[in-house]
């Protein structure tokens, strides 16, 4: 019988995606409201946000790794028999898995001493950076970016692959999280804040956009290798659906930044860049979702 498409260990990759995608938002969020947020108050009051909904989602990234550990456990013990964790030292220590997995580990916890650490003091931003880059590399070893055909440049446009589109969805994320609750409670200079934020997240999104969208489209033939297997393998064809939901993030987001970015500044062009920007986190969110999938497939090139 075929294994489901999908399982309990591919929804732990999306919830591990998203989380993931949250901790870098959370950093590059942070430099977002430094550069275009003058009242000293309401930038220190978005960092904090930012900061929470970051170490949030670095907790969340740190349970998702410690359930595929429990999976990998399941998937190597006697099926007849419980989970053998005396099992978990070998798998860690001397598997290729078990080294990405440590990376992880790492990386994910930096970033949540760092962004726990930044809700009290600036510095710690730099400690979470590091951590959201190390998560991010870490991610990529685990993937099939270790086997993609050429070699170290296929790993670092993974890298960069997965690294623009966390940039491009993961700050939307905490404009939509953590701005829109603050600036609530400003309803006299809401609308002008909020598209000085937009005003300097448009240039960020659009070059991040074009990265993944590039990026994905490319790396994505590499592991097809032609037209047949885009058609015929269970791979290609999960491929394809991505493509479609990562066209509908991009119309989304083409629609946003040509259509509802000039209207701000005055009402309602807050409620309507609120609605269109959920919109693109959906899409967003499926995205990730079919990621999830797609990484624990068979590539034809592979």
């Amino acid at each position: 019988m075929d294994e489901p498409l999908v399982d309990v260990a591919a929804w732990v990759r999306w919830l591990g995606y998203a989380a993931l995608f949250a901790v870098v938002g959370a950093c590059t969020f942070r430099v977002l409201v430094a550069r275009t947020v003058p009242d000293p108050v309401l930038r220190l009051s978005l960092a904090r946000r930012g900061a929470l909904i970051g170490a949030i989602a670095a907790v969340v990234l740190l349970g998702t790794l410690l359930l595929r550990l429990y999976l990998q456990l399941e998937a190597f013990s006697d099926p007849e028999s419980p989970v053998s964790f005396e099992m978990a030292g070998p798998i860690i220590t001397t598997t290729a898995w078990g080294s990405g997995w440590r990376w992880q580990v790492a990386g994910a916890l930096v970033a949540l001493i760092g962004l726990a650490a930044a809700i009290r003091w600036r510095t710690a931003w730099a400690i979470a950076a590091i951590g959201a880059a190390l998560s991010v590399y870490a991610t990529v070893r685990t993937g099939h970016a270790i086997e993609h055909p050429w070699g170290a440049l296929g790993t670092a446009l993974q890298l960069a692959h997965l690294g623009a589109g966390a940039v491009w969805l993961g700050t939307l994320l905490l404009i939509v999280a953590a701005a829109y609750p603050a600036l609530r409670q400003r309803p006299d200079d809401r609308e002008p804040l909020l598209a000085a934020l937009v005003q300097g997240y448009s240039p960020m999104a659009l070059t991040a956009g074009l990265v993944t969208i590039g990026l994905g489209l490319l790396l994505g033939w590499t592991y097809v290798g032609g037209f047949g297997p885009l058609f015929s393998s269970t791979y290609g064809r999960t491929l394809l659906v991505k493509v479609l939901l990562l066209g509908g993030v991009a119309a989304t987001g083409a629609w946003n930044w040509r259509r509802v970015r000039p209207a701000l500044g005055a009402a309602p062009g807050a409620a309507r860049l609120r609605r269109s920007a959920t919109i693109e986190l959906v899409f967003g969110t499926l995205l990730l979702a079919v990621t999830a999938v797609l990484v624990a497939l068979p590539a034809p090139e592979l």
